[in-house]
């Protein structure tokens, strides 16, 4: 019986006991609170009693230490607790509305950041040229302070962190993360990504030599393995390749016109860009063509806080920029630029001028002819973008863009022939239209899909009239591509990426050509429909030591009922704390080409012509490669090294740009080609010097020409480019050395001509130019007036005028001589920059 009541009593106790625990703690006066904290630390709280009244609190441990307690009733209460003494605490209300004071710094160079754009609910505000800002905030309305500057991260500042002295705000780049590891790479702006990529933010570029503004396809050659070797953004040659063999794309879209002044500068304006990627090799699954390499530019693409107005211009074209958030939920982004020849002739223009139309019939006429010849010539060029975002909700995205490119040349002579007025109109017109809309939904944290529809069109149209007879040649190359897209990306654990999608696009190349005197007339046009489908995951962290992407895609051309597989391999391994070995291999196909016509140009100035893939005449592209890297990276102080090897076959000599014995002979071969890059960077504070070195070996062989292998008209055998670049507050400036070998060219192999009037060549490709030598500088200040940011600009291309020849070629003229026809680079070119942003 004893027992029994024993064990009735400990089982009463523990009852009792588990529900005192299981019971919530409840609140109580925050007055009670205090009176027990000051007996339990012996310290004395100092208030006003109205502060208090009313409050109550819970405390999760009275075992804390007062300063944890201290912080638990400040973050439940509207009350700041501030220490007098080692005893005395005065207890005060938050106040409703203060001011914040704060810095604003990069992450990694500590550097102060003018310009930050620093906001809340109701006010905002910019850092000053030293960093430095304060606003005013609201306790109760204001959530959060956000921090933001173009080119980085959004900054997030919460109320527990509002009442600092000085609020510290370190931006972080905003820079595509991959594998968690980048490497800044040649200047500030541009880093090197583990999977051999290079990512390029404009908005945040060094200023580079030769620039007086940011141009994406100009700064792209400063990579090493990129060049242009006739000095465009047109003509851009990756690792060997020609032009027409580097996808180009414009926020999703593929463009088929990249150059205003036929190729001198880019089409599109720079300063919309928000990032482009670089790929030379081992692409990702999800892009198609591009088989010596990729470039592919992002506009912004989150939604706008306050209203930005951007003007400039420079020596060649002005522009203007207009951010406005329209509601909440819906921005507008819109961009126009325009030459200013017809306002003005600056020596810059004059010399685009000379170079742009050398050995072209606009020149070569007004030098031939023997007549009174009135002459009238008008040349401008102009784009339009746009770009709409609008976030339904958290999870629902919509953007629609679009971009107008346009180049016009009118070419007019008037003459009395037999007392008779003649006329003479030639006109050049060439033209792009680009949109894209994309729609995308995030299930959840880890699964997006998105939609794609787009549409680029490139219209190039041309009446050429010979002579004052009136005999004329109408030519038109039209070239439509549309198509849609659906992607979906899965994120498991944050590691690693699995995304696949399918793509289906048809493109039309339209060729028209119409001759008067002698007749011709012929009207082709080539459809080709692909289904496309991918796959391809990739290590979102390092597994260990290693990154790691795989990805295969596959391509069904319903035309020629063929299939074709492309797959895609990266791994990067890290050796050590400094050391990484990359190792990239892929196989891309490409159904798009440029073939070049001497014969039937547009006016002498664009020669190139888009056609289609027809697996007889104009085969697929397809392409090999191989590359393998080391690099060393350290205390800013790098060190890259990278071999590669490619094969391209499926090319025809039109594609080529032959001016010899070739020229007018149609064969298919292909081209190998094998290179070093070598890549020497150190950055200090202010100063960042840069080399790079390339050793290439380029080669064709086409088995029905004899000697079927000979030099590749993109052989450049030795680059080596040299530059640096210093940096005090506001004011920039930078230089750059730049030499290669010469291209190779055919000389003829006699005199004169032969008994069919015709030049006899020694073998292709066997001479070559002299060396291109060349040394650029740029300076940039940037200002800040009020509420206006400005920046002044200025460079020199070549500045010691060097007379450097970019090709050579022999035609017979009306002697039946033969002819030596050279080309020339820019010579000494000046140009200046002005922007200011509102």
């Amino acid at each position: 019986m004893r027992a029994n009541n024993f064990l009735l009593i400990i089982y009463l106790l523990v009852f009792v006991s588990i529900k005192s625990v299981a019971q919530p703690v409840k609140q109580e006066p925050l007055e009670l609170v205090l009176q027990r904290l000051e007996l339990q630390f012996d310290v004395v709280f100092t208030f006003a009693d109205e502060n208090l009244e009313g409050i109550e609190v819970q405390l999760s441990n009275n075992d804390q230490s007062l300063d944890s307690i201290l912080g638990e009733l400040e973050k439940q209460t509207n009350l700041v607790f501030n220490r007098l003494d080692s005893r005395y605490i005065a207890i005060r209300r938050k106040p409703q509305v203060f001011r914040i004071f704060g810095v604003v710094r990069d992450n990694d160079t500590k550097e102060p950041l003018e310009g930050a754009y620093i906001y809340t609910n109701s006010h905002y505000t910019l850092s000053d040229k030293n960093g430095y800002f304060s606003i005013q905030v609201n306790f109760t309305t204001d959530s959060v302070v956000i921090a933001r500057h173009t080119g980085y991260k959004h900054f997030y500042l919460d109320k527990e962190q509002w009442f600092a002295d000085t609020v510290a705000i370190n931006l972080v780049m905003d820079f595509q993360q991959i594998g968690e590891v980048v490497i800044n790479y040649i200047a500030k702006g541009l880093v090197k990504l583990p999977d051999g990529s290079i990512q390029m933010n404009v908005r945040n570029l060094e200023v580079l030599p030769g620039l007086a503004e940011p141009d994406v396809l100009h700064t792209v050659q400063v990579l090493p393995g990129i060049q242009s070797i006739n000095e465009t953004v047109a003509d851009i040659n990756t690792r060997g390749g020609t032009n027409d063999q580097s996808l180009v794309l414009w926020d999703g879209i593929k463009m088929y016109q990249t150059g205003h002044f036929f190729g001198l500068i880019s089409a599109f304006n720079s300063h919309l860009i928000q990032q482009t990627r670089i790929i030379k090799n081992g692409a990702n699954a999800c892009y198609d063509e591009g088989i010596s390499g990729i470039i592919d530019m992002k506009q912004q693409d989150y939604l706008l806080n306050r209203f930005e107005t951007t003007v400039g211009v420079n020596m060649i074209s002005g522009d203007f920029i207009v951010k406005a958030p329209v509601t909440q939920k819906i921005s507008l982004i819109l961009g126009a630029r325009h030459s200013i020849n017809n306002l003005v002739l600056t020596p810059t223009y004059k010399s685009y001028y000379e170079r742009a139309f050398e050995d072209t019939e606009v020149v070569l006429n007004q030098q031939k002819s023997d007549k009174p010849v009135d002459r009238f010539q008008d040349f401008s060029f102009y784009d339009l973008s746009g770009k709409l975002l609008y976030d339904f909700t958290k999870k629902d995205k919509l953007r629609l863009s679009f971009l107008h490119i346009n180049n016009n040349i009118e070419y007019e002579e008037s003459a009395s022939v037999d007392e008779l007025l003649q006329i003479r109109k030639s006109y050049l017109k060439q033209s792009s239209l680009l949109s894209n809309l994309r729609y995308s939904h995030s299930w959840n944290a880890n699964n997006t899909t998105e939609f794609a529809a787009y549409i680029s069109h490139y219209l190039l149209d041309g009446r050429n009239i010979a002579d004052l007879e009136n005999e004329q040649h109408l030519q038109e190359n039209e070239v439509t591509d549309w198509g849609l897209k659906l992607e979906s990306k899965h994120e498991i654990a944050q590691r690693m990426l699995l995304s696949g999608g399918y793509g289906f696009k048809e493109v039309g190349i339209r060729n028209l050509d119409n001759i008067r005197n002698p007749g011709y007339f012929r009207d082709a046009k080539d459809v080709l429909r692909i289904h496309s489908v991918y796959a391809e995951t990739e290590s979102k962290k390092r597994l260990g030591n290693l990154y790691l992407r795989a990805g295969l895609r596959a391509s069904y051309f319903t035309k020629f009922e063929k299939f074709s597989f492309e797959p895609g391999l990266v791994l990067n391994y890290k050796w050590g704390a400094n050391f990484s070995m990359e190792l990239s291999a892929q196989s891309k196909n490409q159904h798009t080409t440029q073939q070049i016509d001497y014969q039937t140009d547009f006016l002498g100035v664009e020669k190139r012509r888009w056609v289609l893939s027809n697996e007889s005449s104009v085969p697929l592209l397809k392409s090999k490669q191989l590359s393998f890297g080391v690099q060393y990276n350290r205390n800013n102080f790098l060190v890259s090294l990278e071999g590669y090897t490619k094969n391209v076959t499926g090319i025809i000599t039109s594609s080529q740009g032959f001016q010899n014995q070739y020229q007018s002979v149609h064969a298919i071969g292909d081209y190998n080609t094998q290179g070093l890059e070598l890549l020497v960077n150190k950055r200090f504070a202010r100063t960042n010097f840069w080399t790079n070195y390339t050793l290439a070996k380029n080669d064709y062989e086409f088995p029905d020409f004899s000697p079927s292998v000979f030099p590749n008209n993109f052989d450049i055998r030795h680059l080596l480019a040299l530059g640096g670049s210093y940096v005090i507050r506001q004011f920039e400036v930078s230089g750059g050395f730049n030499f290669r070998t010469g291209k190779p060219y055919t000389q003829p192999a006699q005199d004169n001509l032969d008994d069919y009037r015709e030049i006899v060549y020694e073998s292709p490709n066997e001479s070559r130019i002299d060396d291109y030598i060349r040394f650029d500088v740029s300076a940039k200040y940037r200002f800040t007036f009020k509420k206006m940011k400005g920046e002044f600009a200025f460079s020199v291309w070549n500045v010691f005028d060097r007379d450097n020849i970019i090709n050579i070629y022999y035609r017979s003229n009306d002697d039946n001589e033969i002819e030596q026809i050279t080309q020339h680079a820019l010579g000494i070119t000046p140009n200046f920059n002005l922007r200011l942003s509102f």
